[in-house]
């Protein structure tokens, strides 16, 4: 989403009057308000469907309120209508590459530095996706009927296998669980530990990444199997959540991951409670981007146990309450729809948080 924002600086707000729909579209943006930006740019549509630039505006529309798949559309009939829209270009690229589609991001971006050239972060972004795309022509590919897993070598055979056998686990588990399943493949990529940094820029501490992809690092993983199946599934949840509820908040991503891992969670409840206080609400999501591992295990705790906290009171209503979330409701207001009371989750997952589960 940052990614998509920072566009809207660099095309401005038209300059127009206060009543056109175009400049109201973009101001939504601007604001992080994707249901007002999206009706905006619908209107401008209706009256010019081949207004490209109203396109790369809906798409940003569309990214904000966590549909991507609309997105790629609006950007492709965009770059249909004119290839050389600088707008709709700039943001298909790291779609595209969000969305598993490496080629087509490097293609975009290709054709942008031509029609746009002079921005080091473009050549620097285009550079990185050629480079992962060379190392990634040398792994080998185990496609299944929902996984692809690539990895190096004969070396990281035995890792693939388990890797696969532990993502099938998961389909049948998590799907259970929120009695749903992804449609999408889903792709897991094996990498040395120095490869998985390269690429993921991920803080020191991190033990996997997700982005469109899992990512692994898998140095000495069979050393300790059940903690590669956790980080695997937890990866597997973020796909999940992704193309099912790609609109919840960061925190409550990375809180059902960590629920559905299939492992005992007092560990983590044990640092909790060691940290002696829980993070504001307001900065959880905030607290994963530490570069401190001791934080991030923090808000890793704390974003589980409130996740488990609701999805023990709202029962077999998690799912819907999860789709109430992802299509923008708040989540004070969604607990509430199923009869729940946002001040007695916030004290029992405050309780829990200090206290015993």
């Amino acid at each position: 989403m940052s990614t998509l924002l920072l566009l809207t600086v660099l095309a401005g707000v038209p300059q127009a009057v206060a009543q056109d729909p175009a400049r109201a579209g973009w101001e939504a943006i601007q604001q992080g308000d994707g249901e007002k930006a999206a009706a905006a740019f619908r209107a401008v549509l209706a009256q010019n469907p081949r207004d490209s630039r109203a396109l790369a505006g809906a798409a940003i529309a569309a990214h904000l309120l966590g549909r991507d798949d609309e997105a790629m559309s609006a950007l492709k009939r965009a770059l249909g209508i004119n290839p050389d829209d600088v707008y709709a270009l700039f943001l298909l690229g790291p779609l595209a590459y969000s969305q598993g589609d490496i080629d087509l991001a490097i293609k975009t971006y290709e054709h942008l530095v031509k029609v746009a050239p002079g921005d080091p972060g473009i050549y620097q972004r285009l550079e990185a996706w050629k480079k992962e795309s060379a190392l990634h022509d040398t792994f080998t590919a185990r496609p299944t009927a929902r996984f692809n897993v690539m990895f190096e070598g004969p070396e990281q055979q035995a890792i693939a296998t388990r890797v696969s056998t532990t993502l099938e686990a998961a389909y049948a588990r998590v799907g259970h669980e929120i009695n749903s399943y992804p449609v999408q493949t889903v792709t897991a990529i094996l990498y040395t530990k120095q490869q998985f940094h390269d690429i993921t820029k991920s803080p020191s501490w991190a033990a996997a990444a997700y982005d469109g992809r899992i990512r692994i690092p898998v140095l000495g993983a069979l050393s300790n199997p059940a903690e590669l199946d956790r980080i695997v599934t937890h990866e597997y949840v973020h796909a999940v959540m992704q193309q099912l509820y790609p609109g919840i908040p960061f925190w409550m991503n990375e809180g059902i991951a960590t629920y559905m891992e299939p492992s005992d969670h007092s560990w983590l409840t044990t640092r909790l409670r060691a940290a002696g206080g829980v993070i504001p609400l307001a900065r959880l999501t905030e607290a994963f981007h530490t570069g401190d591992g001791g934080d991030a295990l923090v808000a890793y705790a704390e974003a589980y146990v409130g996740v488990r906290v609701m999805a023990e009171r709202l029962g077999p209503n998690f799912p819907v309450f999860l789709q109430y979330i992802s299509n923008g409701t708040a989540v004070d207001q969604a607990l509430m729809l199923f009869g729940l009371s946002p001040a007695d989750i916030e004290k029992e997952w405050t309780r829990r948080a200090r206290g015993t589960l």
